[in-house]
Parts: C-alpha cells; sequence; structure tokens
C-alpha cells in the first residue's frame, strides 16, 4: 500500500514558521513510520514464504525418491502379471518402467489377479504421485508469490530511503539536527535476573544509538527492530514488526505493567516500545531521533503486551 508523505505546499513567497515546518515534519515522519512497519511486515511475510519453499523442496525430493522406487516396484508386479497371460515379461517391464505414471497406473488398475499386496504397492504409488502433483502445483504457486514479494520488498525498500532523504533535507532546512548521544546513559534499575531484566538491560545498552529503518542492531533500530533485539538477547523470538509482535504476546493491563513488557501504540499499532518501570519506555522513535528514554504516554497507546 503506498503512502504520500508529500507536505502540502504554501505560497511561493511564504516562509513556513518553525513551528509549522516541525508540525510538518513530525506529520510526515509519522506516516514513514506506518510505510517503514508495512515494509517491516512484508519482510516477515517474504521470510516465512522462504521458508516455506524450502521446506516444500524437502518434500518435493523426497518424494521423487519415493515415485521412482515404488515406480519400479509396480512395474515388476505388473511384469508377474502379463506373465501369468503368457505376455512378455521383459519386454512388458521395459514399456512400464518406460511409461508414465499415470499410464502405469492405469495399465495396473485393469489386472484383475493381483493380490492384496500388490493393490496395496500400487495404492502407495497412486498416493505418492498424487500428493508429488500437488506439491510441484504448491512449488510453483510459492516461486510466484515470491518473486512478487521481492519486487513489492524492493520497491519498498526505495521509496523509503527517498523519504528518508526528502526528511533529512527538511531537518536541515529547518535547523534541526539529530541529538547527539548522552556522554553519560542513564543506568538501568536494579531489576535482578530473569528474561525482562536482560531484555530492559539490554535496551539501556542501545540508547543514544541512532534510528535505522529495518534495523535489529547492533549500529541501530527501527522500533520493532529494538525490541524484537532486546527480546532475542532475553532467549525470546518476537517477529520484526509492531502489529506481528502485537499478536504475539500475552496482553495484559495498564495496572499489570512491568518492566520488560511492551507498549503498542495507536489503532494500526505502527510503533512499539519496551517499559522500563517509572513510567517510561525506551524506543526507537522515528528518523532523526536516536534510541531514547520516553515516557509511555508519548503518543495513544493502543495496548500493553509480554513475551514469553
Amino acid at each position: 500500500m503506498s503512502v504520500l508523505l508529500a507536505l502540502a505546499p504554501g505560497p511561493a513567497d511564504a516562509q513556513p514558521s518553525d513551528r509549522t515546518t516541525e508540525q510538518q515534519l513530525a506529520a510526515a515522519t509519522e506516516q514513514l513510520e506506518v510505510v517503514i512497519e508495512q515494509h517491516n511486515d512484508l519482510r516477515v511475510e517474504l521470510g516465512e514464504t522462504r521458508d516455506r519453499a524450502a521446506g516444500l523442496d524437502r518434500e518435493l525430493a523426497t518424494l521423487t525418491q519415493d515415485l521412482t522406487v515404488q515406480r519400479e516396484e509396480a512395474a515388476r508386479l505388473a511384469a508377474q502379471a502379463y506373465r501369468g497371460h503368457g505376455g512378455q515379461p521383459l519386454a512388458a517391464v521395459s514399456a512400464l518402467l518406460t511409461a508414465t505414471t499415470d499410464d502405469l497406473l492405469g495399465s495396473l488398475l485393469m489386472l484383475n489377479r493381483l493380490s492384496r499386496d500388490q493393490r496395496r504397492v500400487i495404492t502407495r504409488l497412486a498416493d505418492t504421485h498424487e500428493r508429488l502433483s500437488a506439491a510441484r502445483a504448491t512449488a510453483r504457486v510459492l516461486d510466484v508469490q515470491q518473486r512478487t514479494q521481492e519486487r513489492q520488498l524492493a520497491a519498498r525498500q526505495q521509496h523509503i530511503e527517498q523519504e528518508i532523504r526528502r526528511l533529512s533535507r527538511l531537518r536541515d532546512a529547518a535547523g534541526e539536527r539529530e541529538p547527539a548521544a548522552p556522554r553519560t546513559a542513564p543506568r538501568p534499575p536494579e531489576l535482578g535476573s530473569g528474561a525482562a531484566a536482560t531484555a530492559v538491560r539490554f535496551a539501556y545498552a542501545q540508547l543514544g544509538k541512532r534510528y535505522q529503518w529495518g534495523g535489529e542492531g547492533p549500529d541501530g533500530y527501527d522500533c520493532s527492530g529494538l525490541t524484537t533485539a532486546a527480546w532475542r538477547a532475553a532467549g525470546v523470538r518476537l517477529p520484526h514488526n509492531a502489529a506481528r509482535q502485537w499478536r504475539a504476546v500475552k496482553r495484559i493491563g495498564r495496572a499489570e505493567r512491568q518492566p520488560g513488557d511492551l507498549v503498542f501504540y495507536y489503532a494500526d499499532i505502527h510503533h512499539v516500545g519496551i517499559y522500563v518501570g517509572d513510567g517510561q519506555i525506551i524506543h526507537a522513535p522515528r528518523a532523526g531521533k536516536p534510541v531514547q528514554l520516553d515516557r509511555v504516554e508519548f503518543q495513544p497507546i493502543h495496548g500493553y503486551g509480554r513475551p514469553g
């Protein structure tokens, strides 16, 4: 889905006030974050498609091998049956081994002198043939899907990079500069041990690092990349997308929140931070703003969740 980030033009001779420029910049970067999270979602989806394709490749190899073995066994059975009818065994085997699986199955099913075990072999061959055909069809669909996702991802990446360059020019024109990292980073509270404590300590260690769209560290992060990396350090895997993280965590109420819990923002869930206690979160706000401490209510809260 394309998101328009162009700012509304004003009169040619009018110079916007700093406040107007700041508001425009905030609105544009807010829209950009939506696009970045859409990009992250598509990237996760592409990874899932590649995983399914890899699993299907393994299944295809196994099914193809099984089909070869079962065809040879079925052909031998057919040759035995033809021998009982006075046919030429070697010629029958040669013809059946080179026949298509459909023709082989047709020939076998016409025979009425097969034993129960022999028919069981034929049933296995038919089942494997059907599964292989279905797997090949699925592989073709996945191939098209993966190619489409890769094209969409490349286009989305190009769009984001263009918008980041445009926003950087706006910041320069407005005289806004990315805040420098503090010389002494705030120390994390005493949290003891456990996964949540590990995630919080990790988040504190990232304070001051730059915003990097699609980033999971170690040099830069976007919002969901920071929470993904923090909880990965604690041994918990989260998808790199705020909305997917919301679906992956245990929902909790405001009164239940504890350090390490995730805080999700906006109705469409395109931002997330990690709660660190005392009414504060650590998050990667947006392009041009480093990883920082902020008050929990800095933007409308959608809900709270606990990984694990």
